[in-house]
């Protein structure tokens, strides 16, 4: 008796559930392409780690990051949340547009790697500098070819220095450069 009252409430309960309408969401007036929208989704996951690693300043400073995002892309909530209800929906396209999120994402972290070795290797050459200044103060040059000497190799140190930087400055992306 129980079986058949619990098949019954089971085949009630998925006669009711399947009768319900789905509404999938029309496609949106103002469509945004799939590139664009990776743009907009890897913009929204760098501020995510931002915003989850410097929450403190974005609430003191009244920061609203997804705003900043739209205005960037020049899109409103509105349109953002029609357009990410309609790939939702379009498993394909959206399983492609996440994909390439990621690779954004990894790429940006292989260039943040990149200049993070190149700045220490900087700060390095520049120590070694500050060193070998402090070493020649300390010593007391005897001979007139011993000072020649020691003024061609900071010169060649500061050539590396330099060499260095022009380096790091070409390497840097274009929208790096336009915040400095």
């Amino acid at each position: 008796m129980k079986k058949r009252i619990i098949y019954h409430f089971f085949l009630i309960t998925l006669a009711v559930s399947s009768c319900q309408d789905l509404d999938k969401p029309v496609k949106p007036k103002n469509l945004i392409s799939e590139d664009k929208m990776v743009e907009i989704l890897t913009d929204i996951a760098f501020v995510k780690a931002a915003k989850g690693s410097y929450k403190k300043v974005f609430d003191s400073e009244k920061i609203n990051p997804e705003a900043y995002i739209l205005e960037k892309h020049g899109i409103d909530s509105l349109v953002f949340a029609e357009n990410n209800s309609w790939y939702t929906n379009q498993l394909d396209e959206y399983h492609e547009i996440f994909k390439n999120v990621k690779i954004n994402l990894e790429e940006s972290k292989i260039k943040y790697e990149k200049l993070t070795k190149e700045e220490d290797s900087i700060k390095k050459i520049e120590d070694s500098i500050k060193k070998a200044k402090g070493i020649k103060a300390e010593k007391k040059l005897k001979f007139p070819s011993e000072l020649e000497e020691t003024l061609l190799q900071e010169e060649l140190m500061e050539e590396e220095i330099d060499n260095a930087i022009k380096k790091r400055s070409k390497s840097i992306p274009l929208s790096v450069k336009k915040k400095q």
